[in-house]
């Protein structure tokens, strides 16, 4: 299978102090605008609307850093339905063994032989805990008259179930993971590209007016040329 290529900044300074280096050089093409169009009748005021709109665009979608972050969380949740989960097993190994003592077949109908390589392991526990959950529900009398609770028993099940939903929801945003942050990649390139044409233009439009021509002088180029370097007029991103 051929492995998807990363999308990759057109710049190398930060993608805030890109944004904000865009606006002041948008306010920049508003002032010199009518030069511009004269220039190339694509620079009219429609221009500049779809630019400041892409930053604004730039500007509210999510990092995906943030996707990061909510990972760690979702991951930090999973760990502490697993300490749960240990700890509700090995209570209910405990009450096994006073119901049915020395009998090694009953304990491993609950999972105990099995417990040492789940103690770790989402998917592994959460089927061990569905059939300590099953086994528990059948041996419910025998383990009620030596002190095992029902909330206990009704817990084994929800825990199942919570880890379930968390590893499921976890390893979801894993999968999207990658396509949040190219898409998020792909905003900020496109809300730059419009500071690249315009910086295009103006090296010619200014080159006998140096210091309007610096007005609109690229910072943090990542494309690998000079910063002055014309680009394709920027299309718009597509939805993740």
């Amino acid at each position: 299978m051929k492995k998807s290529t990363q999308v990759l900044r057109h710049y190398s300074q930060p993608d805030a102090a890109m944004r904000q280096n865009m606006r002041t050089m948008h306010g920049h093409y508003l002032t010199h605008q009518a030069k511009f169009q004269a220039f190339n009748p694509d620079f009219d005021a429609d221009f500049g609307t779809e630019w400041l709109a892409a930053l604004d665009l730039a500007d509210t979608t999510p990092d995906h850093s943030v996707r990061t972050g909510e990972l760690q969380e979702d991951t930090a949740e999973v760990e502490d339905v697993m300490v749960q989960a240990r700890r509700a097993a090995q209570t209910l190994f405990y009450y096994v063994g006073r119901a049915f003592p020395g009998n090694a077949g009953r304990m491993a109908a609950y999972g105990r032989n099995t417990y040492d390589a789940a103690r770790d392991h989402h998917e592994k526990m959460r089927t061990l805990l569905a059939s300590a959950f099953a086994a528990a529900t059948r041996d419910h009398a025998a383990l009620a008259a030596k002190g095992y609770p029902a909330a206990q028993l009704d817990e084994l099940n929800t825990l199942a179930q919570e880890l379930t939903a968390t590893n499921t929801a976890q390893e979801m945003k894993k999968g999207t993971n990658t396509e949040d942050r190219d898409h998020y990649v792909t905003v900020q390139n496109h809300a730059y590209g419009y500071g690249q044409e315009v910086n295009a233009a103006a090296q010619q439009l200014f080159a006998d007016d140096k210091a309007t021509q610096k007005l609109f002088r690229l910072s943090g180029d990542g494309s690998g040329g000079s910063p002055d370097t014309a680009a394709p007029k920027p299309q718009p991103p597509h939805a993740g």
